[in-house]
């Protein structure tokens, strides 16, 4: 018995889609940037220093100061000499008038006068700090005078170049159906 058979095949549409990425490119060149600065002017003054130098000391100890001071100086010695001078007078006499001495005060009083030295002192005392130094500094005076900085930027464009994205759409398979009657043996 031969039955007829219908069979049924269908076919989907296939779609196909080619895509091309959108590109974009940007370059951003720098900018043009001078910059002019003028020195700054700078101003130096140095005052000279101040040197003193007081010497009278040496001179008055070698004897060839200021003649006032050198003789102030004789001065404020004279009362000293003189009671010492007086107190030598006494001693004397009190050895003269000894008469128990059995040595000859005399001629040792002459002795002494003799090999005495002057007490009066006509130059000073000789020191290394006679000479009397002073030095003062002055501190410099500086000036300065800043100038202004010529800063002149140019900026440039940024360069964009953009290629824009292709899709590409199209039917890869077409969809159909196809029916087919045939012949079907059902003993078989």
């Amino acid at each position: 018995m031969n039955i007829p058979r219908l069979s049924i095949h269908q076919t989907y549409a296939e779609i196909g889609i080619d895509t091309q990425k959108a590109q974009l490119s940007i370059e951003s060149p720098p900018g043009q940037l001078v910059i002019k600065q003028q020195a700054a002017t700078i101003d130096i003054t140095s005052p000279m220093g101040e040197l003193s130098v007081d010497s009278s000391a040496a001179w008055s100890a070698l004897g060839k100061g200021n003649h006032l001071e050198w003789m102030n100086q004789i001065y404020s010695q004279l009362q000293s000499v003189a009671l010492q001078a007086i107190g030598k007078i006494v001693e004397d006499g009190n050895r003269m008038a000894m008469i128990t001495n059995t040595s000859n005060p005399f001629s040792e009083i002459a002795a002494n006068q003799m090999n005495e030295q002057n007490p009066v002192q006509y130059v000073g005392e000789a020191s290394n700090l006679n000479v009397k130094l002073n030095y003062e500094m002055r501190k410099p005076e500086i000036n300065i005078t800043p100038h202004q900085a010529d800063i002149q930027y140019t900026p440039q464009k940024p360069q964009i170049n953009y290629t824009p994205g292709n899709i590409d759409i199209y039917v890869k398979h077409k969809n159909s159906i196809e029916i087919n009657v045939s012949s079907y043996d059902w003993y078989k």
